[in-house]
């Protein structure tokens, strides 16, 4: 999902970050393409409208779990409105599938964390949003016990 971004000096420019996903970080897109990479690690460079080239870095937000701002020239700008807490912990419930899956677990609800999350940044009604994510964790949970499953038939357990 992408959300647009105002940056003071680069009007009738398209700037937009594409969210995280589980196996992928955030990205500025300038115009449709990935921003040029700065300096130093995590940071991007955007050039204004008057040519000046400018640098702009991520803050992440929650322990890396939610969207990160973006900090242009000393000053924070905030892409989405973080998540509410009770949002993070009706997202994360399946990850909890590490304590009786451990790596299969985990990686079963990190996957659902990350999709129950960019279905609470969607435009569905909250009760939508609620029944989405609470489908996913359900499938979450099916899926592991499949995989567990075949897993043991494999090893002949």
């Amino acid at each position: 999902m992408n959300y647009p971004v105002q940056i003071d000096g680069c009007d009738g420019q398209t700037i937009e970050v594409k969210s995280p996903s589980m196996f992928a970080g955030p990205k500025l897109l300038i115009n449709g393409q990935p921003a040029p990479r700065g300096p130093k690690r995590n940071q991007m460079v955007i050039r204004r409208n008057d040519g000046k080239e400018i640098i702009a870095s991520w803050k992440p937000q929650l322990l890396g779990l939610d969207m990160p701002q973006i900090i242009v020239e000393g000053r924070i700008i905030q892409v989405v409105a973080p998540l509410e807490w009770y949002e993070l912990v009706w997202s994360g419930i399946s990850v909890l599938l590490i304590f009786i899956g451990g790596l299969i677990g985990g990686a079963i609800g990190g996957l659902s964390f990350s999709v129950n999350t960019q279905i609470f940044r969607s435009s569905l009604s909250t009760a939508a949003k609620y029944l989405a994510t609470a489908g996913v964790s359900i499938l979450a949970v099916i899926t592991y016990f499949i995989v567990a499953a075949l897993f043991l038939t494999a090893l002949g357990k």
